[in-house]
């Protein structure tokens, strides 16, 4: 009933969508003459070319002396929109058969200010830059973006929908960069097989030009678009001109060979090769590969100690997932039904070993990816599709002792398939989407039974916007089947997404004989998302048998969440401010059984002045809280009123060095509970090519309410939670030095450490009482022994402390060269060390120290690659 109830208003919103899309006439600012500059339609008519320019930055090719012209009248967008900019750009496009050409001369009546300095590539921070943005499907919701900075790195990502960007795309293409005494001048050839686009014999295409002065926080467009607009690409001007293009398949092969060494291991197989590559389908069709990939050259993922039963999310960091996989995105929340870092993830079993007996393990990180194909594109009727299959190894891990090696399966062989279906209509002022996703383990081991064979989750989703985008409606709806063997399945219902074990949780039943498990979820959304004031609200659900995680993330099934949101932004200097904005959201929260999860209440002050520096004030309020998680399957357990103060300052961050300052205190209305938080960044250019930043924080808090453990008292499950003391702090620094534009040197170290000791113990009396002497009884320690009055032991100390110490340093260091375009030479130092004790230290400056003494795992690679197109 509730699928067609959803599939019926789906329906209902599609049929709005029908309504004709209105010519741009752009309205939704108060100022006239932004509304005068957005409503003008520009327009470049590139110049065919058989001069061809040589890519060095100068300009002085005959080509841009003698063929085209050079257009300008750029207008500033920030910090004063709409006004003249400061200085003045002049741009001239060409064309042949295989490429765009782009020339920009920025021009500078102060060049001894110009910032000329180099940075990591996709980072459009590091000084002066400029850039064009083609929206080759012409479906003003995509665009395809190349930018140069003035010393001459490369800036390119993808455009997508409302202000989305993905700067994991990274294409093949050519850029220099030269500086003169009154200008700087950038040089581009991009070839026409990087950009996607309908087969015709004349094309228009969405195009939008910019430069940023980096000393002046200033930006001037081509075509302005207001900086309070609610989406960017439906605004562009338009690229003519360009006609008869050859259309050819596009074949492009990057194998790869590498060498590991790791001065601590025994396992010769220290060699690798693979290969990725691209296919052109169609003009607008491209089809990835990638065969044995090898990602030794990742950044490792950042240090964290869990205390609870959510899993940590990390970001996926792997190239090859990176790049276009925006287009596969199908996100509700912080929930996602394509989190690529499922595909390789660690083995699932561990194998028991007995170390003290001089048995060792040997398993492998992560699963093999033996195979990755992914397919995007889009078609010049609107319609997008994104198709990933990939296919990760049976793994087996070897137990090894003095007499023998008993080897395990640890992971079964598993095959992923995401298919991502959108239609565009209206000029993309609506769309219609769809998902897939299916995940199949082969699983022939009977040590691997708890893993559930396959699943399968579809969704669709639903957005029109109107009014030039000002006004929108959303909806989302998926639905997940699970199925397998018992024990995976009532694994999977004892798993913290879902806990159907509840003993206080009447809408739930536990079954450990079912063979599969189904739920759906979705949310809608809708507002005004545009202009000074801006109110959107958000109805979000999870069932309790939805489970998205085989090949998605899903935090936590049952919930209904709602949410409304109401903003206040003034884009235009006034007084001391360059900008400011004001915020306030109301959330609330509650299960599918209709428990009141949480209230809470949201203040946020954002100020930006016109000296460049930042100021955020936050305040937030949590109330009438009940967590289901916190006991691990146990009863719902209350969590006091707790109130939040953040605030944040950061200096002018255009300058050589900058600082920036944070601060976070939380009080909870038991008068236990707190956490106080700090933390301090800076950022130091110390020439034009060589960087060093920090990030470091120091957590302090107490909890009052910290999960220890279930436990077995008289024929009863008891629930024990401790008032934890804890101290955290973790640093990331890097140094980063460019030799060239392709030639860099970095390093990235980040020490961790967190220890906590438990100032007492409770047992769970009554969890959803708002008296902490009627939610609690006190245990105490005798003897070793953690006892009730009635003497009744809840744990024996003699096994296991339950207090901590945990220590960890991660750090890489990369040479990366490259040397030809596309082609890339890495050398590779990763090193880690950890260590985790259950013995607490008072000193975090000590645990610091400590970490030296923990022995290192070290790992030497050298990768080669080499791009060539066929």
């Amino acid at each position: 009933m509730q699928s067609k109830y959803t599939l019926t208003l789906l329906l209902c919103l599609f049929s709005v969508s029908l309504l004709r899309a209105q010519d741009l006439k752009y309205t939704l600012s108060d100022d006239s003459l932004v509304n005068h500059y957005a409503s003008i339609k520009r327009v470049y008519y590139a110049t065919r070319t058989s001069l061809v320019p040589k890519i060095d930055g100068k300009l002085d090719d005959e080509c841009w002396q003698s063929v085209g012209k050079w257009d300008g009248g750029f207008i500033q967008q920030q910090p004063r929109q709409a006004h003249a900019p400061s200085q003045e750009t002049e741009i001239k496009i060409l064309y042949d058969n295989k490429y765009l050409y782009f020339a920009i001369k920025a021009f500078d009546n102060e060049p001894e200010k110009m910032s000329v300095n180099l940075g990591p590539r996709d980072d459009y921070t590091v000084g002066d830059i400029a850039g064009v943005a083609i929206d080759s499907y012409n479906d003003k919701q995509t665009a395809f973006e190349f930018n140069l900075t003035s010393a001459g790195q490369k800036v390119d990502l993808m455009h997508m929908g409302e202000y989305g960007w993905d700067f994991n795309w990274n294409a093949v293409w050519d850029g220099k960069t030269s500086v003169g005494d009154s200008a700087w001048y950038a040089e581009m050839r991009i070839p026409f097989t990087q950009i996607r686009f309908a087969n015709s014999e004349e094309h228009i295409w969405g195009m939008h030009i910019w430069r940023y002065i980096y000393r002046l926080s200033e930006e001037s467009q081509w075509k302005l678009i207001p900086i309070d607009a609610p989406a960017m690409v439906y605004i562009f001007g338009e690229l003519r001109g360009i006609k008869d293009i050859p259309y050819k398949r596009n074949f492009e092969v990057m194998p790869y060979a590498s060498a590991k060494y790791i001065p601590e291991s025994n396992d010769n197989n220290n060699f690798g090769f693979g290969l990725d590559g691209k296919i052109g389908v169609t003009s607008n069709f491209t089809l990835d590969y990638t065969f044995n990939p090898d990602f030794g050259q990742v950044e490792a993922d950042p240090s964290e100690l869990n205390l609870t039963s959510y899993e940590t999310f990390y970001d996926e960091k792997r190239p090859f997932f990176l790049e276009g996989n925006s287009i596969l995105e199908y996100n509700s929340g912080s929930d996602m039904l394509f989190y690529s870092r499922r595909i390789g993830h660690a083995p699932s079993y561990e194998p028991d070993y007995d170390e003290e007996n001089g048995e060792r393990l040997e398993m492998p990180d992560n699963t093999a990816i033996i195979n990755a194909l992914k397919l995007t594109g889009k078609n010049k009727k609107g319609f997008s599709m994104g198709l990933v299959n990939s296919m990760t190894a049976r793994e087996t891990a070897t137990v090894k002792s003095a007499d023998e090696s008993i080897k395990e399966a640890v992971e079964p062989f598993t095959n992923f398939s995401i298919v991502r279906l959108k239609q565009d209509f209206n000029e993309g002022s609506t769309v219609l989407g769809g998902i897939f996703t299916s995940t199949v383990r082969n699983i022939k081991d009977e040590n691997l039974e708890f893993l559930t064979d396959n699943s399968m989750v579809g969704g669709l989703d639903f957005e029109h916007n109107w009014k030039n985008r000002k006004y929108y409606i959303a909806a989302k709806s998926f639905g997940s089947r699970i199925s397998g063997s018992e024990e995976s399945i009532a694994r999977l219902q004892r798993n913290s997404r879902h806990y159907f074990q509840r003993e206080d949780a009447d809408h739930l039943t536990y079954d450990d004989t079912k063979t599969s498990l189904s739920g759906w979820g979705g949310e809608f959304a809708g507002g005004k998302r545009s202009g000074k004031l801006r109110v959107t609200g958000e109805l979000e659900w999870r069932s309790p048998g939805v489970d998205l995680n085989d090949v998605g993330y899903l935090r936590q099934a049952d919930y209904i969440n709602q949410d409304f949101d109401l903003q206040y932004r003034v884009n235009k200097p006034k007084g001391i401010l360059l900008n400011y904005s004001l915020h306030l959201s109301q959330g609330h929260n509650w299960s599918y059984g209709g428990e009141n999860l949480r209230d809470n209440l949201t203040t946020y002050l954002r100020l930006r002045f016109k000296n460049y520096w930042k100021f955020d004030l936050v305040a937030y309020k949590v109330f009438n809280e009940i967590d289901t998680r916190a006991l691990r399957g146990g009863p719902s357990l209350r969590m006091d009123n707790r109130n939040k103060f953040s605030a944040a300052l950061q200096t002018n961050s255009q300058r050589d060095f900058f600082v920036g300052l944070r601060s976070d205190f939380t009080r909870y209305a038991d008068d236990i509970t707190f956490e106080n938080s700090y933390t301090f960044y800076l950022d130091w250019r110390i020439s034009t090519r060589f960087m060093l930043s920090s990030s470091s924080t120091y957590i302090n808090e107490q909890d009052n309410s910290q999960y220890v453990r279930r436990t077995m008292v008289n024929d009863n499950y008891e629930y024990v939670v401790g008032n934890l003391d804890r101290q955290t702090f973790y640093t990331t620094f890097r140094a980063e030095f460019f030799i060239t534009p392709e030639l860099s040197l970095q390093y990235y170290g980040s020490p961790y450490v967190s220890s906590g000791k438990y100032l007492d113990y409770r047992r769970v009396k009554d969890s959803k009482a708002k008296d902490l002497a009627k939610r609690y009884d006190f245990l105490t320690v005798q003897d070793n022994l953690l006892k009730d009055d009635a003497g009744n032991v809840y744990h024996d100390f003699s096994y296991y402390d339950f207090d901590f110490e945990f220590q960890e340093f991660r750090s890489n260091f990369v040479a990366r060269w490259e040397y030809k375009t596309g082609s890339t030479l890495y050398l590779v130092w990763s090193h880690n060390r950890s260590n985790y004790v259950d013995a607490y230290n008072s000193s975090l400056g000590n645990s610091l120290k400590d970490i030296r003494k923990i022995s290192a795992e070290n790992a030497f690679m050298l990768k080669f690659s080499y791009w060539f197109s066929l």
